[in-house]
């Protein structure tokens, strides 16, 4: 059975000098990472191709680069405001980076994973890639294990790294091909590949995405993440919806820190990554907190500088002053696809 294919397909356009093709790929990138070109002549020598695909719920394409810089840093985090996760192929090159404090190098074969919603820096030689972006609540693993997948690489020579590898290049060479009827078992594929992938890089071995929760704390995190911004979200409204004592809910959480440290640590994460969409006029500190589920300004202003080490109001000034003097351009320009279709990941409005 054959359908119309569902992917919207975006390539850099042809016919561009060096430069051009330069100025072309770093904006295209904005919303990913910060790029600089390694040689001081990338006007007369860089070289770059990006194929990127739209599949609804998540992202997938191809893309090759001359030598460069790359910085996400936390300005562009809660610039962009997006919770999803980064997992790479490097075909050809390689690469030294620095992830949260944590130092990594990746060789052509190797697979690394990064958080975007926290910063990494890196030093990559002239590279092909093969890349899927998919939001964070597609990825069936504890979060403890995605976090600790930051910055972690798999070893491409070794024989799960070597199967994940071709199963990446694969997904990527039919994603254009997709149709309405394949949409579902295909984001299925990908979201247990990626599960797959980060828990080897997390924890070094695979867990099985289908066991790695019991039901009922995989439908309790879906219910919390779906009614962060209700302030009436408690341990007392969970137990009552889902017909268990608060013990059973704190045993239920305990590999995880606890329900209410849970639920106040996903209210602040959300927080970070809006910080640039309220506007810096009066209220919008308390605009932040009550869309995040915070009772009020003081508790959240609390929450979030005890999480974070400044107020919320000095992070919003950050994020917007972030915006206006490095990434305007980018985010705003129509080079910057990826952008919107970042944005339309974490709205969901593609499926």
């Amino acid at each position: 059975m054959t359908g119309t294919p569902i992917a919207t397909t975006i390539a850099l356009p042809d016919g561009l000098n060096a430069e051009e093709t330069f100025e072309h790929w770093r904006l295209a990138v904005a919303s990913i990472f910060e790029a600089q070109p390694a040689a001081t002549d990338y006007r007369e020598s860089f070289r770059g191709r990006l194929l990127t695909h739209h599949l609804g719920r998540f992202l997938i394409g191809t893309s090759s680069n001359s030598p460069l810089r790359t910085r996400r840093d936390e300005a562009l985090v809660g610039a962009v405001g997006v919770d999803h996760i980064l997992f790479q192929l490097y075909e050809k090159g390689e690469g030294e980076f620095e992830a949260d404090g944590r130092d990594g190098r990746v060789k052509a074969g190797d697979l690394v994973c990064f958080d975007l919603s926290r910063r990494h820096a890196a030093t990559l030689s002239k590279l092909d890639t093969v890349s899927i972006v998919m939001p964070r609540t597609l990825i069936h693993l504890p979060p403890r294990t995605i976090d600790t997948a930051h910055g972690m690489v798999i070893d491409g020579a070794s024989p799960i790294g070597a199967l994940l590898g071709q199963q990446l290049t694969a997904l990527a060479a039919t994603a254009a091909r997709v149709t309405a009827s394949d949409l579902d078992p295909i984001t299925s594929f990908a979201s247990t590949l990626l599960s797959v992938g980060l828990s080897v890089a997390g924890r070094g071995k695979v867990e099985d995405p289908a066991g790695v929760l019991a039901l009922t704390l995989s439908s309790i995190r879906a219910h919390i993440e779906n009614n962060l911004a209700d302030p009436a979200l408690s341990i007392d409204a969970i137990s009552r919806h889902f017909g268990l004592s608060r013990s059973a809910l704190y045993r239920i959480f305990e590999p995880l820190g606890g329900i209410a440290d849970y639920i106040r640590d996903r209210r602040l994460e959300r927080a970070a990554l809006r910080l640039a969409s309220v506007g810096t006029g009066r209220g919008a500190v308390a605009r932040l907190g009550l869309a995040c589920g915070f009772p009020s300004e003081a508790s959240f202003s609390r929450a979030f500088r005890n999480r974070y080490g400044l107020t919320p109001r000095e992070a919003i000034l950050k994020a917007r002053l972030r915006i206006d003097e490095a990434a305007a351009d980018a985010l705003e320009a129509e080079q910057n696809w990826i952008q919107a279709w970042l944005e339309d990941l974490a709205s969901g409005r593609n499926g």
